[in-house]
């Protein structure tokens, strides 16, 4: 493949650009109909308690529909990347406008489940459209789709370097594109998307995100050095309940044969969990910031409830049809299941709960250092490097991400 050109540096300057703009502009949609539904109109009518069963009913229609009529989207992560690393595009005729409407949906009705799943097929599928009517060769078109989906994960999680964790977390594969040029373009298309996205999201005036999740103290006590690794296996041990959940859930739902009776079955799971606690319902995205502020407010009861049952809901909600992504969700309840496990110190538990944390997500994720790179600036930055190694010591494979092609 010949050098990196300037045009196609350009290209990805530009295709940044546009990627955080979009990014921006669906949150903000989501924001601004999830405010409508979830909280103009509860307070403007007074509502009984059973608004939330009411409203997340109304949305399984929507989402049985949809599941009926336009299948099941919006795909998974894993779906879209696979797709883009077997076929080089995500598709867009007869796909991308059905994946905005439903994630939309989904995401507007109070579904457990994160918002980066649709992103990237929306961000793919919007790429691939674009360079679809470029004069560029194959191989400069499937790398602007990967590149998008990583700049995508850097505007969302406020994370700069996850195009370079990603390309470290996968050098072991086939590269069609010089190493360096591949990194050098990770980091234009991540920071010029991340600079559009904060800007754009600014001027859409939506709230702030999971960015500097507040602990009670981060400061460091070498004591602590003794709680490192029971504080990782307690983390990793967090993400096995995450993730078998999951697993037996969707196993049960798989005997369901009609999508729109399991679409009901999880509008009703989203309205009965939502009745315990608004904390239940949404991503946690916007949530974790409150929850963090204000959590020695709560009793350790209602902490354990929220970070123990959570979980059952997204995947409940993964498994009927209400689908989505599940990074945002593992943020937040693994954050609440830190605290819970840090109760009993005095001190400066906020780095146990970032370790604690960094190895859950590390395991549900399944890549070390894009984990890492996502929780550089969720967390105190002086913790970064036990987050790193918190990421290394539980990936099973870690040593594959360093290993040099043959």
């Amino acid at each position: 493949m010949k050098k990196l050109t300037l045009i196609f540096g350009v290209y990805t300057l530009l295709l940044g650009i546009l990627v955080g703009i979009i990014a921006a502009l669906f949150l903000g949609l989501v924001h601004y109909s999830t405010d409508f539904l979830w909280t103009y109109l509860p307070n403007k009518f007074h509502f009984s308690w059973y608004y939330p069963i009411f409203i997340a009913l109304i949305g399984s229609l929507f989402v049985g529909m949809i599941q009926l009529k336009l299948g099941n989207l919006p795909y998974s992560m894993h779906h879209n990347v696979a797709e883009v690393k077997e076929t080089g595009r995500i598709e867009y005729r007869k796909r991308l406008l059905p994946t905005i409407f439903s994630a939309w949906i989904i995401l507007t009705f109070g579904a457990s489940v994160g918002p980066e799943a649709a992103l990237i097929g929306i961000v793919g599928g919007t790429t691939t459209w674009i360079i679809d009517h470029l004069k560029l060769s194959m191989t400069h078109k499937e790398e602007l789709v990967s590149l998008s989906i990583g700049a995508i994960i850097s505007s969302i999680f406020f994370a700069p370097f996850s195009g370079l964790a990603e390309e470290i977390d996968t050098s072991n594969q086939e590269k069609k594109m010089p190493k360096n040029s591949k990194l050098f373009l990770s980091l234009i298309i991540s920071f010029s998307a991340l600079s559009s996205f904060l800007w754009f999201k600014s001027f859409l005036k939506v709230p702030a995100s999971i960015f500097a999740i507040r602990l009670p103290d981060t400061n460091w006590s070498w004591w602590f050095i003794l709680l490192f690794i029971p504080t990782i296996i307690l983390g990793w041990l967090f993400s096995v309940y995450f993730q078998q959940l999951q697993v037996y859930i969707s196993k049960a739902a798989s005997y369901i044969k009609h999508k729109m009776i399991a679409a009901l079955i999880g509008g009703l799971s989203i309205g009965l969990f939502g009745i315990i606690s608004s904390f239940m319902l949404f991503s946690g995205e916007h949530q974790l910031i409150e929850l963090t502020a204000t959590v020695k407010d709560y009793s350790i009861l209602f902490l354990l409830i929220i970070a123990l049952l959570k979980p059952v809901l997204v995947a409940i909600c993964l498994a009927t049809g209400w689908n989505g992504g599940a990074i945002f969700p593992a943020i937040f309840t693994s954050t609440i299941m830190g605290y819970i496990v840090t109760f009993w110190m005095t001190g400066p538990v906020g780095f146990l709960i970032t370790v604690f944390v960094a190895a859950s997500c590390t395991k549900i994720v399944g890549k070390p250092v894009l984990t890492a790179s996502i929780l550089l600036f969720i967390f105190p930055l002086q913790f970064f490097p036990f987050i790193l190694l918190t990421a290394f010591i539980v990936n099973k494979n870690w040593l594959v991400a360093f290993k040099k092609p043959a």
